[in-house]
């Protein structure tokens, strides 16, 4: 039994490393929406296109909206009551700002997670980083 359990485990620290390497190499990143806890989890690489420090933790919902262009956001804001209230999936391109103040233009996609109730329980989502190899910082 500790050797399947061992087993396991490795393969979810292989699983996780590949997406991180895959979210790298791709310029995305994931996040997921927790509607019931309002709790937001963001992935590595979407800390790092929001030029936010790790140690700071996830952003507090309330703050999630004052990330995006001010001419974004009542876009944004409409489709994210759309899929909470109809469950709807949704993707725009639109430009974020940086902790930093910089401009990075981004698609951003979003499926809902449905509970059992009809509900929306969740929205998982992504960031793709469009910007210019020319526009970004070297790392």
């Amino acid at each position: 039994m500790q050797d399947k359990l061992r087993a396991i485990e490795l393969e979810l620290d292989r699983c996780k490393l590949t997406l991180e390497i895959s979210e790298d190499v791709g310029r995305f990143g994931s996040w997921h929406w927790d509607v019931r806890a309002e709790v937001v989890k963001w992935s590595d690489y979407v800390f790092d296109m929001h030029e936010r420090r790790h140690s700071l933790g996830d952003p507090p919902l309330d703050n999630m909206l004052h990330y995006y262009h001010p001419d974004a956001r009542p876009m944004v804001q409409s489709a994210v009551d759309q899929a909470l209230e109809k469950g709807e999936d949704f993707e725009f391109r639109t430009r974020i700002i940086t902790e930093y103040g910089n401009e990075l233009p981004v698609l951003v996609r979003g499926t809902c997670q449905i509970g059992g109730d009809g509900q929306v329980l969740g929205i998982f989502g992504c960031f793709v980083d469009l910007s210019e190899p020319k526009d970004r910082k070297c790392e």
